[in-house]
């Protein structure tokens, strides 16, 4: 599905609007980590010091930008955050990620050179998968996949699910999902509120609302 340029732009503002805040201005040094932040505030509903404890972005975060651990449905979620405010983003970010993939499973050797933060996490990591749990890859992003990314992003995801090593998974939060998530979770929080978000497309003055 094509994103209108109108929608991308809505969401990646409402978000750039927020980092402004004195929470992620005064705990986060760019708007790559606030974004990620943001994410895990946001859409998986941490605290402000749940948040800062699972960024890993900086000199030798391993292509990792943060690691969340949720204990309730044992999932270790491996966080690559990309704040874009053009329309797409090509096969780059993935890569990254397939990179993080290639090195969680190795823990012992990941931890040589990262930084202290991941280097915590990666401890977490390790007792984590002793008891099981699964491990999601995040790609969150304000933009879209280009079409070549889509495909490169079929392999990857094939390649994840045919390793018998590592049971992991691969989920890429465009705008559109991001979108959606983000009125899910507003929802979840504050059933009481009709949150409205609308996505002006400026196309003949119409706007199309997402009521949840």
């Amino acid at each position: 599905m094509v994103q209108k340029r109108g929608v991308i732009s809505i969401m990646y503002n409402k978000i750039l609007t927020e980092l402004g805040q004195d929470y992620y201005k005064e705990n986060f040094p760019n708007d790559g980590q606030r974004f990620v932040a943001w994410y895990l505030r946001n859409i998986h509903n941490l605290d402000t010091f749940e948040t800062k404890d699972c960024i890993t972005d900086g000199a030798g975060d391993k292509q990792i930008d943060a690691v969340y651990i949720d204990n309730q449905s044992c999932t270790i979620y491996i966080i690559q955050g990309k704040f874009y405010g053009g329309d797409t983003v090509d096969a780059e970010p993935l890569r990254e990620v397939l990179s993080s993939w290639i090195q969680i499973q190795d823990l012992a050797h990941l931890q040589e050179g990262a930084n202290h933060n991941l280097q915590v996490k990666i401890s977490e990591m390790a007792t984590a998968l002793e008891d099981d749990y699964e491990v999601c890859f995040e790609l969150i992003t304000t933009s879209a996949l280009t079409d070549s990314a889509k495909r490169d992003l079929e392999v990857f995801q094939k390649k994840l699910s045919d390793n018998e090593t590592l049971s992991a998974n691969l989920v890429v939060v465009d705008n559109e999902t991001l979108r959606f998530k983000y009125n899910e979770a507003l929802n979840r929080n504050r059933p009481y509120i009709n949150h409205e978000f609308r996505a002006c497309l400026k196309k003949g003055g119409d706007c199309a609302k997402a009521t949840k």
